[in-house]
């Protein structure tokens, strides 16, 4: 991977690092695991709002710092530990995962108007093993 570039002061000079690295949208959207019209609405400055998660993939795509991209795209507090731990803690929730547990989703999820999401799964089995 190439050397980090300066700092990318507007989203404009996005599709400048783009070029400099020699890729196309679609490329680009590869390398960032997502689709081609989120890399031409990013970089033209469309209003974009980008999952905390997402942006470590964006700014490693574009070869730029993550707390600058951070900026960039709207989270001037962005602490890439932060999505670090959460993905840690995901990962630990679905690792862990008994049969009890299935057993026990299955048992809420029988009493819910709407399917369950997996925000909703992750955090009854965090209070569950709590």
């Amino acid at each position: 991977m190439k050397a980090k570039t300066s700092v990318i002061k507007t989203r404009v000079e996005l599709m400048t690092q783009r070029r400099r690295l020699g890729l196309n949208p679609g490329q680009l959207a590869v390398r960032a695991g997502c689709n081609r019209t989120t890399i031409a609405r990013l970089e033209a400055g469309i209003t974009l709002v980008i999952p905390r998660t997402k942006i470590m993939r964006l700014a490693a795509a574009y070869e730029i710092d993550v707390v600058e991209f951070a900026k960039l795209v709207g989270y001037p507090d962005f602490d890439p530990l932060e999505i670090v731990a959460s993905d840690r803690l995901r990962i630990e929730c679905e690792a862990t995962a008994s049969v009890e547990d299935l057993e026990f989703l299955i048992s809420v999820a029988r009493g819910l108007d709407q399917p369950m999401n997996l925000a909703m799964i992750r955090e009854l089995l965090i209070r569950r093993k709590h």
